[in-house]
């Protein structure tokens, strides 16, 4: 479960698992006729109409939204030989046409109302999802009952799809960490479908006809087959009705067994090492471990956090951070509904490779022997438990969370079983599950490397795996061991802005410090600095050490952390508001007393240079960086937030320091509080901790903005064993306080989303590429517009005229009133959507407040947005884009492709 979705206290467990909540509803079978109504427990209806489709209703009043999802209980290991990838086909068709709507109709229609729809494919189950406002839910609804029961599987649509697919399987054969998790599973399982990308392969993705497809979805699209949730702002006793009209008519039909073989128990340890064109070494192990229900599972997540699960976690400590042997590191136990794995993974310098798998063998198997200490266990079990409290924060998580519980464990209340589990995990379990799994036998082990550095080889794991192991053995054998208020403003005398937004929705609060800052004041010489002092923030002040804060932290179920961008840098923190007192202390200490200790800074140069290697194997970020590189020539907007790997390595602690001191000033500062704490409190914190501040004459850096470009500019990178072309054409944007953004913004969801001009005549009706989107930046001086499209090599040069014909199409004719309206409605939902977390709303209002736009700028965005007109549109459209003056930047394979 990743040490799975711990959602409520063992107190609430045992004493609302025996509560029914009284709705009026308990003789539902009289009143809705046709609908059963199994059980209502934990404030979750469950119903289940007489076609055999098992509704879940949760009802959440704090936001105007609703979130209606369908779980199909298929998913790739219920493929057959010849069927591999149809499950995920079916995501990609389901939603490409109905026998009453055409093609892009369902997406144009969710997306006109403001809503957001998708699908995702698992091993074991397809997901069908909106999100939209709840005034929109009957909407919802019937798209996705039609979707279910209608989908005409268009024979022409699905060539152009398959094709589509074909590009999502290219392009995840450019990106290290999935193939390196693909190569994984296909080696640890010799049986299991779980040895299978759910994708498919191109062999049999190329070989499917829409007869296949068909014959799939009749044989388990069925609604007995099926669960709807069903989450947000909406009365349970009107929407039954509604449900069993649009769901109801769905006819049932015998569905067959998902024959799925049983792996065999591995009985010898399984190594591999492969090569690859990428900038640093990949590293993933994995144990065979149960499945969800069984009663070893909450103990393994347990185990996960403990070793794995953030900076105080011990793989973190030991192996990335005092030994210095990895860049990252993580690990997680999947426990779906078959067995399953426990994985630990990471990146690294090939040249530590061995060195490394050593001690991350040697920490993993420490926990066979020796206890773990109770404040370890404590942390571990109340992160867990706060994921659900934060997962209650959106009606998608909330959707989410029930379907998964009730497809994947079978039964939506098996996550107060699981928590109680959880609480009641002792060192003795951590000992015992730790001896039953964390085998050499049980183990398989993978390296990726880049080409020509194979610095491990496979009978180098298997004599790893063996030494450590008996180096753990002898060590312990002497210990073997059986939203809702208004804002209120208070300006400090020292110049620091106050946000307070109260909202006690959940117990939850989000806090954010920002300044202006940023790439905007870098020049070639300190082209991420402010990135770099991000990093610094939590890496040690003057009476904590970076453990201390990563460990206070986690043991308060919060989070702390710096961030950098392209105007500003900062701090947040997020915590439970019991919490308040103790995770605001953190945050002004981070903020106000970093040590910057020297061999701090080395290790957060080690991982920002990290980073910078990871972007380099990722061909969509190259093509961001490089298309800002050729837009801008002077204006630092150009540089990459992370910096260079000559910069950040030329960067020194004085002028980590001397930044500090210049840009972190109390009139350089907006703190925003949002969240479950009262005003008064906050102000009184708030002065405690920030009074001191030396109240100063900040003068920000003068930057003058850049001219548009004159004529074309092109940039080109070519990168090895790459299989897609990565394309961003594009142009210069408004600033965050110029009215056209408002304009624009209608223009960029015109173009973007499923239900867009571009994905709709590039994507559906061309099979140009799997992703193709635009994308829009304001800044505070202009910023960018572009469209990004992953294509073939071969299809480059059709991919560019593409999207120059359908820019033309907009200069020329302008948008129609429906995708006015359209667009409209989609930017306020998905804005209204977007501001249900605490840390949403605290980052809106301080970066608005610190940009000179004002903190209310919220409230107004909706009467912007819907005041703009298809004549607003067409002038901004002209005014920022000339097909004859742009920046291009192609990312290509070094072996095809030419402008």
């Amino acid at each position: 479960m990743r040490y799975l979705l711990g959602f409520l206290s063992g107190i609430m467990i045992l004493t609302h698992s025996m509560e029914y909540r009284s709705m009026g509803i308990e003789r539902s079978k009289d009143r809705f006729e046709g609908v059963m109504l199994v059980e209502d427990k934990l404030g979750v209806t469950k119903l289940r109409l007489e076609n055999g489709l098992t509704v879940l209703l949760e009802e959440n009043h704090s936001a105007p939204v609703v979130s209606v999802n369908v779980w199909v209980k298929v998913g790739s290991v219920c493929e057959q030989e010849g069927e591999y990838g149809l499950a995920h086909v079916h995501e990609h068709m389901v939603f490409k046409g109905t026998e009453k709507r055409s093609v892009g109709e369902i997406a144009r229609v969710i997306e006109g109302d403001g809503g957001d729809i998708n699908a995702f494919t698992s091993f074991t189950q397809t997901v069908y999802y909106v999100t939209i406002a709840s005034r929109f839910l009957d909407t919802a609804l019937d798209v996705l009952s039609d979707a279910m029961g209608n989908a005409t599987f268009d024979a022409g649509e699905l060539r152009k799809e398959l094709e589509v697919i074909l590009e999502e399987i290219r392009r995840g054969e450019d990106i290290p960490s999935r193939v390196l998790s693909e190569r994984l599973f296909a080696e640890a399982y010799r049986v299991h479908p779980f040895r299978r990308p759910i994708i498919g392969t191109r062999e049999s993705v190329s070989s499917f006809t829409r007869e296949k497809v068909l014959n799939f979805y009749r044989k388990w699209y069925s609604p007995n087959n099926m669960v709807l949730v069903v989450v947000g702002d909406f009365d349970t006793g009107k929407v039954i009705p509604k449900i069993k009209e649009m769901f109801g008519t769905l006819k049932p039909k015998p569905v067959p067994d998902c024959r799925v073989p049983q792996e065999p128990p591995q009985n010898e340890l399984r190594p591999f090492v492969f090569d690859k064109a990428v900038q640093e070494g990949y590293f993933s192990l994995a144990f065979h471990i149960p499945d969800v229900r069984h009663e070893d599972s909450p103990v393994l997540d347990v185990i996960a956090h403990i070793l794995g699960g953030g900076e105080s976690s011990r793989l973190y400590r030991r192996v990335k951070e005092d030994k210095g042997l990895v860049t990252r590191i993580y690990s997680y136990s999947f426990t779906p509904k078959y067995p399953g794995l426990f994985v630990v993974g990471g990146t690294l310098d090939p040249d530590k490779a061995s060195s490394a798998l050593s001690e991350i063998l040697k920490e993993t198997y420490r926990l066979k022997y020796e206890p773990v200490s109770l404040e370890e266990l404590s942390r571990a079990k109340v992160n867990i438990e706060s994921e659900s409290i934060y997962s209650k924060e959106t009606v998608q998580g909330q959707a989410q969370k029930l379907g998964y519980y009730e497809v994947e464990a079978g039964d939506y209340k098996y996550e107060s079983e699981y928590l109680w589990r959880i609480s009641q995990v002792t060192q003795e379990d951590i000992i015992r599950v730790a001896r039953k799994y964390f085998k050499n036998t049980n183990l398989t082990a993978g390296f990726l490397l880049p080409t020509g550095q194979q610095t491990i080889k496979e009978e180098d794991i298997v004599e790893i795996a063996r030494s450590s192991s008996e180096a753990i053995e002898r060590e312990f054998k002497a210990l073997l061991v059986s939203p809702s208020s208004e804002v209120k403003r208070v300006v400090l005398e020292n110049g620091i802005t106050v946000l307070i937004k109260e909202n006690h929705s959940v117990p939850l609060f989000a806090a954010r410090a920002v300044f202006l800052g940023g790439t905007r004041f870098e020049d070639e010489k300190t082209n991420g600095i402010f990135n770099f002092l991000s990093e610094m923030f939590t890496r040690g002040t003057e009476k904590r050490s970076t453990e201390d804060i990563a460990r206070e932290i986690e043991s308060i179920a919060g989070e702390v952390s710096g961030f950098s961008g392209r105007n500003s840098f900062g701090v947040t923190v997020e915590a439970l508001s019991r919490n308040f007192d103790k995770a605001m202390d953190i945050f002004a200490d981070v903020i106000l007393n970093p040590s910057f200790k020297p061999e701090e800074v080395e290790r957060a140069r080690r991982d920002i240079l990290s980073d910078i290697n990871r972007e380099a194997d990722n061909p969509v970020k190259v093509a961001v960086n490089l298309f800002l590189e050729t837009l801008y020539k002077k204006h630092p907007y150009r540089f990459n937030i992370l910096g260079t790997k000559d910069t950040v390595s030329r960067i020194t602690r004085d002028e980590l320091v001397s930044f500090y001191r210049r840009y972190v000033r109390p009139e350089n500062m907006v703190i925003a509080v949002v969240g479950d704490v009262g005003e008064k409190d906050v102000l009184s914190v708030v002065d405690k901790y920030f009074k001191h501040m030396e109240k100063g004459h900040f003068k920000p850096p003068a930057v003058s903005p850049e001219p548009p470009p004159d004529s074309v500019r092109v940039g080109v990178v070519k990168q090895k064993d790459k299989a897609q072309t990565h394309i961003i054409l594009g142009f210069q944007a408004p600033t965050i306080k110029d009215p056209d953004q408002y304009p624009f913004e209608v223009l960029n969801a015109v173009l973007a989303g499923q239900g867009g001009r571009l994905f709709i005549e590039l994507r559906d009706k061309r099979s140009l590429a799997y992703s193709v989107t635009s994308f829009l930046n304001f800044g505070l001086e202009p910023g960018f517009f572009g469209v990004y499209i992953g294509c073939a090599p071969e299809k480059e040069e059709e991919a560019i005229s593409g999207i120059k014909e359908q820019l033309s199409l907009i200069l020329k004719e302008g948008i129609t009133p429906d995708e006015l309206k359209r667009a409209q409605n989609y930017l306020v939902g998905n804005f209204e959507i977007g501001l249900q977390q605490n840390s949403s709303q605290a980052a809106k209002i301080a970066f608005d407040e610190l940009y000179g736009v004002g903190w209310d700028e919220y409230k107004k965005y909706p009467e912007k947005i819907y005041s703009v007109t298809r004549e607003d549109v067409l002038r901004v459209a002209r005014k920022y884009i000339d097909l004859n003056k742009y920046a291009i930047a192609i990312v290509r394979p070094e072996e095809e492709g030419n402008l």
